[in-house]
């Protein structure tokens, strides 16, 4: 009951007010979550709005995992507020819902701190609001415009609390390439290799068409 009340808050705030949002549908060959795969071939949605409110970027968001044949389906909801700090800082405070069809669930308090320097850093902490369990997520990432798609590169490095005496390290390193098919929509194309205490290492191949509105 306190999950719910707490994403129907978020839900509402940000409906009431948002005027920017973006919605993406795609494929992946593996869903990777936090050192663990949770599927293998996924199809996946998402949709997020956005609205600045009193110099705060007020967010919200829902994201979906449907396994395809062998894994377990999982969503996500969330939604916080982020604000900008001078020319180079960002502050982003927020709450996360993560659920499985099994039942199991988890909401976590979000705060991530970022820099809009060269390979712009940023790092997340995530705490479980009815267990003392921490995530923490170290992010750095660049982009090249390669003649005519847009290049991200990205590395990430994890470490997440299985129990209060065990934790799991993760890491992973990416390349996206994206093409605008017009002012509002565009197609990815993207590759992920991960590797974790949990899992061998393993390469992820996606696709995605966003939009937005």
């Amino acid at each position: 009951m306190k999950t719910q009340t707490y994403i129907t808050a978020l839900l509402c705030l940000i409906s009431n007010v948002a005027i920017a949002g973006s919605a993406s549908i795609g494929y992946t060959s593996d869903y990777f979550r936090r050192g663990a795969l949770l599927s293998e071939e996924a199809v996946q949605t998402s949709v997020g709005l956005e609205k600045e409110v009193s110099g705060f970027a007020l967010s919200v968001g829902a994201s979906t995992n449907q396994a395809v044949s062998v894994g377990e389906d999982s969503y996500i909801i969330e939604g916080g507020a982020s604000k900008a700090f001078g020319e180079l800082f960002n502050l982003y405070v927020g709450l996360q819902h993560f659920e499985q069809r099994s039942g199991d669930a988890t909401l976590e308090v979000n705060l991530e701190a970022s820099l809009d320097t060269v390979l712009s850093p940023s790092l997340s902490i995530f705490r479980d609001t009815d267990d003392e369990l921490y995530t923490f997520e170290l992010e750095v990432g660049h982009t090249l415009d390669v003649q005519f798609v847009e290049l991200d590169l990205s590395a990430l490095y994890g470490n997440t609390d299985v129990t209060e005496s065990v934790n799991e390290d993760y890491y992973s390193l990416g390349a996206s390439a994206s093409k605008d098919l017009s002012a509002n929509t565009s197609v990815s194309l993207d590759y992920d290799y991960v590797n974790s205490d949990l899992i061998d290492d393993e390469s992820i191949v996606s696709a995605s068409l966003s939009f937005t509105f």
